[in-house]
């Protein structure tokens, strides 16, 4: 399941990996040295019945409880991290491996 990539010019509605770049410096979060900015990425989309969906689970629990579900959700499928040099409390320069920071792929979960 490579799910789908959009961008802001897209037209596509179904679920998809649109482009984010997170800027700390533009938060005010001076205590990150680097990196300034990343790619982040987010998921969204509509979400049709059985398109990209991760789990067997999520088609299984539409079928046994139709109006009890709101149906699957565009949602991060595969997730890495960044590394990052950062102030810790006590003012140490940290480096570290931060998980579940970039969306890689999204699905319908």
């Amino acid at each position: 399941n490579l799910g789908l990539d959009c961008d802001e010019h897209s037209t596509e509605s179904r679920c998809c990996r649109y482009p984010l770049t997170v800027d700390f410096e533009a938060f005010g979060w001076d205590w990150i040295i680097a990196p300034k900015r990343y790619k982040a990425n987010y998921c969204s989309g509509q979400c049709e019945y059985m398109f990209m969906q991760k789990y067997p689970h999520t088609h299984l629990v539409q079928q046994a409880n139709p109006r009890g579900s709101a149906g699957p959700c565009c949602t991060p499928t595969k997730m890495s991290p960044i590394n990052m040099l950062y102030f810790n409390d006590k003012q140490q320069i940290i480096y570290g491996k931060i998980p579940g920071m970039v969306v890689d792929r999204c699905g319908c979960s």
